[in-house]
């Protein structure tokens, strides 16, 4: 109750910060069918997440906090995230992927890596070796901000919305 307190009123805060036009695609990796789960799909729909840029601002060596970010899928990490980045297909990494606050960052360090866990929905949907075609898409990402490839990333995702 509290974590779908926190990331409505996260929501609702946010409100103003760019995100997508519309509902979007929304999917989850909770199996859970109870009204909770229900309520917090729907808020989830409503929210735009902020931006790569705040996220980054947010994060504190060492720290885990839950966060919802908006961003443009733009490639993927190889290796090491100063050395291994990879902007261009054919892509051949299905683990991570690069969001952006632009679909053409200038800079790696205006990229967040986010973890896509073995056997879930998002990185089903979302990973650019199977689906090419999502790269330069917005998306919505619910997760944990924390230290991920030694800069602050996206871990332990749960939620993703694609914007239309």
């Amino acid at each position: 109750m509290k974590k779908t307190l926190f990331f409505l009123i996260l929501g609702l805060l946010l409100y103003s910060v760019a995100g997508c036009n519309g509902p979007g695609v929304v999917d989850s990796d909770s199996s859970d069918t109870n009204d909770s789960a229900v309520a917090d799909s729907l808020e989830f729909d409503t929210v735009t997440g902020i931006s790569v840029r705040s996220a980054q601002n947010l994060y504190v060596a060492d720290s885990v906090k839950p966060i919802i970010v908006t961003g443009y899928i733009v490639g993927t990490v190889q290796g090491t995230y100063s050395k291994g980045c990879d902007l261009t297909p054919p892509f051949t990494v299905e683990t991570n992927l690069l969001l952006a606050d632009t679909t053409n960052p200038s800079s790696i360090y205006d990229c967040m890596p986010v973890e896509l866990q073995k056997d879930t929905r998002i990185r089903k949907k979302l990973n650019l070796v199977d689906n090419p075609h999502m790269c330069g898409r917005k998306v919505v990402i619910r997760g944990y901000l924390r230290k991920y490839f030694r800069v602050a990333g996206l871990k332990s995702t749960n939620r993703f919305r694609i914007c239309e």
